[in-house]
């Protein structure tokens, strides 16, 4: 209903009211028209909401559609490295092959006091993996690993191996550091040649008796040890002692026992001054003169070396015994037997 029928009604309802009898009908004069009102009320927002939802809507049916604009996120994925296994203790060069290989930037410090630059020899101690990248703190080639990153640099101890059998020995040192081609092997004995290979053929029946760097000594790279050996477990009280007292050229043997008969004898005979047998070998009936003589004009010593021409024949010495011309493991010498 619209604005003209309310107010017609409105009127209506004064006629009415004015009217004999019109009382009864006033009250029902004034709801209808407020009925009216309020009907109109809607129609006039109904009318509005239309045409708001045509703006809403774009209107006209054939206008061109808007543009829908469309965001999207880029987004940069980075490859991860591979994940790498430990690298302590292996060598500089083959920690960082292997990093480079998983896809990491490998870098190296001195994980010990000094400003040394590390180099591919040296071990790995300390490793710092970041995503990336990995720091590897490392040692001289043969030192031992700090306690922590920059500490001291500290060595492997020579262990004592004396009183040991020579294969235990070498055991012993290898596992502390020392090559095996770095140990070498000879006699407690000047008059005993013993050499390695001796040794090697059969180490449980080598002892130990000296050992060179002695026991508690650095092992740093280079570093050669010597054993010296004795065939058995009996070891002389000093190195390079004669295992024959005799054969020391500085044994002096005792005076020899005066023949107290009436002695006779030849004196050396056919061999004094000639270079020949030397004599029957009594000292006891010795004349006092040495049958072959040093270039200098001395009698010669158990112990010296005896030249070519006098292998195999024997003269008196100094002190008046026999010694021979032999050939042994350290050159010809003159022997006492």
């Amino acid at each position: 209903m619209t604005h003209l029928h309310a107010g017609r009604n409105a009127r209506r309802g004064q006629r009415i009211h004015g009217r004999p009898g019109a009382g009864r009908f006033a009250g029902r004069a004034e709801r209808i028209a407020g009925r009216a009102v309020t009907r109109g009320r809607s129609a006039v927002l109904g009318v509005l909401a239309v045409a708001l939802l045509g703006a809403c809507g774009g209107g006209d049916p054939q206008a061109e559609p808007r543009k829908t604009v469309t965001a999207t996120a880029t987004t940069t994925v980075t490859a991860q490295p591979e994940r790498m296994s430990s690298q302590k203790g292996t060598t500089l060069g083959k920690a960082r092959k292997a990093a480079e290989a998983a896809g990491y930037t490998a870098s190296a410090h001195n994980a010990s006091k000094g400003d040394a630059e590390p180099s591919g020899s040296w071990k790995v101690c300390f490793e710092d993996i970041g995503y990336g990248t990995v720091d590897y703190g490392a040692v001289e080639e043969g030192a031992l690993c700090p306690k922590k990153d920059g500490g001291p640099l500290t060595w492997p101890k020579t262990p004592d191996v004396t009183g040991t059998v020579y294969a235990k020995a070498v055991t012993a040192l290898t596992k502390a550091g020392l090559d095996e081609d770095d140990i070498s092997a000879g006699s407690a004995y000047r008059d005993v040649t013993v050499t390695a290979d001796d040794a090697e053929s059969d180490p449980d029946d080598y002892t130990v008796c000296f050992q060179s760097p002695k026991a508690g000594s650095d092992i740093k790279p280079g570093t050669k040890a010597e054993l010296t050996l004795v065939e058995g477990d009996s070891c002389p009280s000093a190195k390079g002692t004669y295992k024959d007292r005799k054969n020391d050229p500085d044994y002096t043997p005792p005076a020899p026992a005066r023949d107290s008969g009436t002695g006779s004898s030849s004196g050396g005979g056919s061999g004094s001054g000639s270079g020949g047998s030397g004599g029957s070998g009594d000292t006891g009936q010795w004349n006092g003169q040495c049958e072959l003589m040093s270039p200098a004009g001395n009698c010669y010593r158990a112990g010296q070396f005896c030249a070519n021409k006098h292998l195999g024949l024997q003269t008196h010495d100094a002190g008046g015994r026999i010694i021979y011309c032999k050939e042994r493991a350290d050159g010809q010498r003159w022997n006492y037997s």
